[in-house]
Formats: structure tokens, sequence, C-alpha cells
């Protein structure tokens, strides 16, 4: 074989062998879809039939204590009628005995002595005034005629009705989870509609996590998820995530005009590899608690204190939250920034500065708008965009006002890429405590 011939049959088995690779990853994915039909469709007939089976207890439970109750009310209206008739039955028994007595009595005399007066005749004659009137006895229309009704044919089809509506069968959620992206301790998770027959009104949705990858236990997927966001947003950003653990989300909807939220969306497993926003730890006149993501002011001594490296960049989303206050000042306030050392302040190139009256300044520049000052429970927002080479949009957002402005950051570094910048804070009083997220 020539060297030529035997090199086409490698090259030849080569794509053989890299078709048989790509076969098999087909293989795997087909079995990955009929595990997913296989195991969703026998979760939902156990879910079917443990639905009907708590339905027919529960009803049967119902109809038991509404049958006990109805009879209840039959005997009490049965032994409510009958005791008086009772009392009466006993009444009229007890003067007919007399009666026949004394009718004996009389028949006695007539017998012994004829009708010759004597004072055995005169005492039975005097009797006669005790025979009184006879008691009175109810008429029918004075005592209970029990009866029942149950509009029956109406009741059933009011069951049938209700009965034919409920459950709902789904192929698949109207609402699925598209896209996940990795954020510092976080992730921004988009979802939107992919299964409406026609076009609904989406009132809310309803977005959920839980720890670990459970899609394949079935009994923890009731329990363990939590709520995490509900609103009429497509998308939202998980915080506080554990760096490199993994999560299960889920959304589902709420349509304009109906009570049940939709069927929950396939699960989706997602982690954060990005270290979350941090303050560096090596600043001694602030103490840094709660993972670091708090900094409180301990020292009256002006102090800049910068995130534990270079974190925030295009892409990214940081809120600071003013949780105690201290002294206000021109030069005080929350930080973005090239470096992570400025000895001579900070109204100097590579910083975009908010000060704690709420002016902004850009490189030392200070602009025309202006942001409500920091006070305790403010939350101010940093949104950053990548425009083009190393230019950036930053939006500031506090109580609902938002400014944005493009800034080209001065880095140490020299060349095109964006930058990623330090968030900061500079105080000179004390008694301040900011929390990052």
């Amino acid at each position: 074989m020539s060297g030529l011939s035997e090199t086409s049959v490698k090259d030849t088995m080569d794509s053989a062998k890299e078709y048989v690779s790509r076969l098999e990853e087909l293989v795997r994915s087909v079995e990955a879809a009929e595990h997913q039909v296989e195991s969703s469709a026998a979760q939902s007939t156990l879910e079917v039939e443990k639905t009907f089976k708590q339905l027919s207890e529960s009803i049967l439970e119902v109809l038991n204590k509404r049958k006990e109750a109805l009879l209840a009310e039959i005997a009490a209206i049965h032994h409510e009628g009958l005791s008086p008739l009772q009392a009466c039955r006993s009444l009229i028994a007890s003067k007919l005995s007399n009666t026949k007595s004394y009718i004996a009595e009389g028949g006695d005399i007539l017998r012994i002595g004829g009708m010759a007066i004597s004072a055995s005749t005169e005492k039975f004659c005097e009797k006669a005034s005790f025979l009184g009137s006879l008691p009175a006895v109810p008429q029918l229309e004075e005592v209970p005629y029990v009866s029942f009704q149950c509009n029956f044919a109406s009741l059933e089809e009011q069951i049938g009705k209700s009965v034919q509506s409920l459950g709902r069968v789904s192929r698949m959620g109207p609402v699925q989870i598209t896209q996940m992206d990795e954020k510092p301790g976080a992730l921004l998770l988009h979802w939107e509609e992919v299964d409406f027959e026609h076009s609904v009104d989406i009132h809310s949705f309803r977005l959920q996590y839980a720890y670990g990858d459970i899609r394949n236990q079935p009994h923890l997927m009731n329990t363990n998820f939590h709520d995490v966001y509900e609103g009429p947003d497509t998308q939202y950003l998980v915080r506080d995530l554990q760096p490199s653990t993994l999560y299960t989300f889920r959304v589902c909807c709420l349509v304009e005009g109906e009570s049940d939220w939709s069927a929950w969306s396939l699960p989706r497993i997602g982690s954060s590899s990005i270290t979350p926003f941090r303050w560096t730890e090596d600043n001694p006149h602030y103490t840094i608690t709660n993972d670091a993501k708090i900094a409180f002011k301990a020292s009256g001594e002006p102090s800049l204190l910068c995130s534990c490296s270079a974190q925030f960049g295009p892409g990214h989303c940081i809120e600071f939250t003013v949780l105690e206050c201290g002294d206000g000042g021109l030069d005080q306030g929350l930080v973005l920034c090239s470096s992570s050392k400025y000895d001579n302040g900070l109204l100097q190139p590579g910083v975009l500065f908010l000060n704690t009256e709420g002016s902004i300044f850009v490189d030392g520049v200070e602009k025309m708008m202006k942001l409500p000052p920091l006070q305790v429970g403010a939350k101010v927002c940093f949104l950053c965009e990548h425009i083009r080479e190393d230019k950036l949009r930053v939006h500031i957002g506090t109580a609902d006002k938002t400014v944005i402005y493009d800034w080209t950051p001065v880095c140490e570094k020299d060349d095109n890429t964006p930058p990623n910048l330090y968030f900061a804070i500079s105080f000179k009083s004390n008694g301040w405590k900011i929390l990052v997220e």
C-alpha cells in the first residue's frame, strides 16, 4: 500500500471514529430524553393516583359527616315529636283502664243487687263525676311528618362538571428557563413562554430554587424548593449562592384570570464559579463581617476600603445597602476605581465617586445630575455594560432615580479589553455600615 493510500485510509478511519463518537453522544442524548419522558410520565401517574385517592377519601369523609348530621337531625325530630305523644298515650291508657274498671264495677252491682238503692249504688254513681273530659290529642297536621329532600340530579351534574375540570396534564410547562449567566456569587436566570397554543396575558412568574441536583429525586421535588422571586419580569438575579455549588431551578406562571399556577418548567441545574462580591479584610479602620459582605467604619481616620480584588466589570450588577450612617461629607461615599491605591484623593482619573450628598464625580469632574443623599436603608445599584474596546456604560440607580455615564477608566494595563474595577467605600467618620451584594 502506498503512503498516500495509507494516509487516506487513516484519515477516513479518523473521520469515522469522530462520527462514531458523535453518534454515541446522540445515543446518550436520546437515552436522556427517553428517561425524561418515562420518569416524568411515571411520576405524573403516581401523582394522579395519589391525588384521586386522597380526594376520594376526603369526599367520602365529608359525605359520611353530612349523612351523620342528617340522621342526627332526623333522630332529634323523631324524639321531639314522639315524647308528647307517648305522654298523651300514657294518659289515655290510664283513663281507659280506670274507666273499664268502673264499668266492670257497675256490672257487678247490677248482678248482685239489681237496681235497688243501696250505699254501694250511691257510691258508684258518685264516681261518675270523676270521669272528666277526654284528653286532647294533637291532629296529624300538628305532629312531625319527617321527610328528606336532595336534588340529586342537579348535584350529580355539578359534581360531574367539577370532576371533569379537575386536574390538568401538561406535555410541558408553558414557561421554560432559557439561559443562566454566571455572576459573582449569583446567577442571572432568563425564561420565556414556549408552549401556549394561543396568546395569553401572563400576570406573574414564580421562580424557585433548591440546593443540589434533585432532578431525579421526586420525593424532594415538592419539599426542597424555595420561592426566590414572584413578579412580572422574565429574568432575575439569584444572589447569595455558594461558589461552585449546584442548585436546581424551576419557573412557572400565572395567567390573567386564572387562580392556579401553571405546570413547572423543566428543572435546570446551575452554579456560579465566580467569587461573590467581598471586601478586603486587611484594613484596620474597618470591621468586616457576614462573609466579608458588611463593612463597618470603626475608626475616625479617613480610609479607602476596596473589594478583595478587581471584581466588578461588564455584565455585573452590584448593590450597596446603607445599614447605618455616620457623619456625612463631600469627600465620603461609594467608589468604582481601577486601582486599590489612591493617596491623593478620589477626584482623579480612573475613579467614579458618589459622595454621601448624592454628587457624582467621574475622573474628578463633577456631573450635573445628583442622586438622593445616602441615608439608613438606602440602596444604590451600579450596573456595568461593555460599549466598545475599553469603554464602559455605568448605570447608577437609587430611590427610583437613575443616571447613566459612558466611561473609559484609566487603568494600569495598556490594552483594549474591558477592564475589571474595584468597588470601594471611603469614609472619615465612624459609624457607617455598608452591605455589598
